[in-house]
Order: structure tokens, then C-alpha cells, then sequence
């Protein structure tokens, strides 16, 4: 364990934002790999452009916008360590998260219309702007509450005593299990749509009613 962090030690000194999209791209498929296997136990069905989408999100889009992020709110300095502490916290949950939530949602629906899905095909004739909409009202709330349950204590810990070159590191390790969480958070906006477009099918006599999920 010792020699892989030596290993990624090295690899973000000589080249630290491409190492970093890496470990992201890498942590959030994973974090959808577990969605889909664990909780949605999809086994051979697996939907490995859905794994794709979520992982070019966390790589390029995610981590080149909180790196500079931790960069940023690095340089508050209080007269004492806890309130410095608190201050970062404070601005990390109470500025950037509710800012970051709202982009995941907008930035993977997107994504879902420029990579769709096999079975997606009825979800992208959605306008975007309607399709960003339904995955906010349904899902902005809870994911944020749960953002705020999860990374305030978690980030006390991270901005308080880890290093600032492996704080992104720490919050996606951390993140493996938030991200099969925001996975199926965006996955069930993605099946709301879904079901919108097949019950107005139906009033337009374009066949029976059948609701199906799109991940």
C-alpha cells in the first residue's frame, strides 16, 4: 500500500492533472460498476456506456474544476486551525457543493445525449433543458442533504490533517461509494424521464403503456 502511494505520489508531482483525471475516471466507473452490479445486480446487462459516461464526468469535468477548487479555498488562513478548518469546510459544503450536485446532474444528462444508452434512445428526443429539469427536482434535494451527511465530517478530516496534493485522492477513495450513490441518483431521473415520454406515447396512441427503465 505504501509503495502504490509512492507510485501515485510521483506520478501527480510529475504530471498532476493528468493523474488526477485518471483516479477519477477510474473511481467513478467504479462507483457505477458497483451500482449497477451490486445494487441493481445487473450482471450480463451491464451498461458499460452508462460506466463510460459517469467516468469521462468525473475526469473531465469533475476534476478540473475542483482541483483549482482546493487550490482556491487552500488559502484561508484564520488565527487558529479550527476555525481555519470550519471556514474551508464551510465554503467546500455551503459554496461549491450545491454548485457541484446541480453540474453532475446537468453534465451527465449531456453526456447521456451525446453517448446515449442502447435502450435510451426515446430519453434523448427529451429536450435537454426538460431532461436537466425532471433529474433536479426529483433528485437535487436528497443528494445534497446526503452530500452534506457524508463530506462535512469527511472534509473536516481531509482539509484538517491531509496534505493539499492528496485531497482529491482522499475524497474519491472516499467518493468509490458516494459515486454508486450519485450513479443510481442519476439513473432514476434518467427512468422518470423515461417514464414521462412512454405515458405521453400512450396519449398519442403510439402504442400500450409500458414503463421501462432506461439504465
Amino acid at each position: 500500500m505504501a509503495a502504490l502511494l509512492r507510485l501515485y505520489t510521483n506520478a501527480l508531482e510529475r504530471r498532476p492533472l493528468v493523474t488526477s483525471i485518471a483516479t477519477s475516471f477510474t473511481l467513478f466507473s467504479a462507483g457505477d460498476v458497483l451500482a449497477q452490479q451490486i445494487v441493481e445486480k445487473k450482471g450480463t446487462d451491464h451498461d458499460w456506456i452508462r460506466t463510460t459516461r459517469l467516468g469521462l464526468y468525473g475526469g473531465f469535468v469533475f476534476t478540473p474544476v475542483v482541483v483549482p477548487w482546493y487550490k482556491l479555498i487552500d488559502r484561508v488562513k484564520l488565527q487558529s486551525k479550527a476555525s481555519t478548518i470550519a471556514s474551508k469546510v464551510a465554503l467546500d459544503q455551503f459554496c461549491f457543493a450545491p454548485l457541484a450536485i446541480g453540474l453532475f446532474f446537468t453534465g451527465t444528462t449531456l453526456l447521456e445525449r451525446a453517448i446515449p444508452s442502447p435502450s435510451s434512445t426515446k430519453v434523448t428526443q427529451e429536450p435537454w433543458d426538460e431532461a436537466v429539469s425532471a433529474k433536479l427536482s426529483k433528485s437535487y434535494l436528497t443528494t445534497l442533504q446526503a452530500n452534506w451527511l457524508l463530506f462535512i465530517p469527511f472534509q473536516t478530516i481531509n482539509m484538517g490533517f491531509v496534505p493539499l496534493q492528496h485531497r482529491l485522492l482522499a475524497v474519491n477513495v472516499i467518493s468509490l461509494f458516494w459515486n454508486t450513490y450519485l450513479s443510481l441518483a442519476a439513473a432514476a431521473g434518467t427512468s422518470k424521464s423515461q417514464q414521462r415520454i412512454d405515458v405521453e406515447d400512450k396519449k398519442d396512441g403510439g402504442g400500450p403503456e409500458v414503463v421501462k427503465a432506461v439504465v
